[in-house]
């Protein structure tokens, strides 16, 4: 059975990547690392893709910590409160609380780690420039 995503989740992640589309022109990648589907693929996952664009989903369960990666311009939608640190390659650390409805664009992002600090599953969909 083919899984249906709410209405409501369609219409954020469609404005979502209309917004990515309007403010970000130029595409730019932190390729110092490993897109984050290769370097942790029981984390993120490609939902659709074409020359332009790339839909993934990415899924921390409480304590995952992901494999150093790095991405694109994108545009980030949170489905469930992500509350993680984010640790760079220089080793600066941050913590972060994402909660579920939020969306933003980002930068290309270099390498780092995502480590979900929480006590819940914490999940996102990033709409990526592919060019």
């Amino acid at each position: 059975m083919k899984r249906q995503l709410p209405f409501k989740l369609l219409a954020a992640i469609g404005a979502t990547c209309g917004i990515a589309l309007i403010n970000a022109p130029l595409v730019g990648h932190a390729g110092d690392a490993p897109a984050s589907f290769h370097a942790s693929p029981d984390v993120y996952k490609v939902l659709a893709e074409n020359d332009d664009m790339r839909v993934v989903l990415a899924t921390w369960a409480p304590g995952k910590k992901d494999v150093s990666h790095s991405h694109p311009t994108a545009a980030v939608y949170t489905i469930k409160d992500c509350h993680a640190r984010i640790t760079t390659a220089d080793g600066k650390v941050r913590e972060v609380n994402n909660k579920a409805g939020a969306a933003r664009i980002n930068p290309p992002v270099a390498s780092h780690t995502f480590e979900n600090i929480g006590l819940n599953e914490c999940q996102q969909v990033l709409v990526e420039k592919r060019r």
